[in-house]
C-alpha cells in the first residue's frame, strides 16, 4: 500500500511529484474543479491501508478477476537460491 501510494502521488493532483502517476499525467486541480463547480477528476485510487484496500477490491472485482501470478524479476531479487525460478 506505501509504495502505490508513493507512485500515485498527492491526491491533490497540481501538488503531486513529478514522476508520480497523477504528477504526470494530470492537469488538473482542487481549485479548477471547484471553478467548474465539479469534482477533481482524478485518474487513479490508492487505499490508505491494506484493510481498505481488501475492502475495495470486494466490492470492485468478482473473486474470478483477481489473479494470483509470480514476477520473474521478485524471484530474482528475493529468491537467495533462485530455486523457484526453475519450476
Amino acid at each position: 500500500v506505501g509504495v502505490v501510494r508513493k507512485i500515485t502521488g498527492a491526491t491533490e493532483p497540481l501538488i503531486s511529484d513529478v514522476g508520480t502517476i497523477r504528477g504526470d499525467f494530470t492537469i488538473d486541480s482542487y481549485e479548477l474543479a471547484d471553478t467548474d463547480g465539479r469534482a477533481v477528476r482524478n485518474l487513479i485510487h490508492a487505499s490508505s491501508s491494506v484493510e481498505d484496500a481488501e475492502k475495495e477490491i470486494k466490492l470492485w472485482f468478482k473473486e474470478e478477476e483477481i489473479i494470483n501470478y509470480r514476477l520473474i524479476n521478485e524471484e530474482i531479487l528475493y529468491d537467495v537460491n533462485l530455486d523457484k525460478i526453475l519450476e
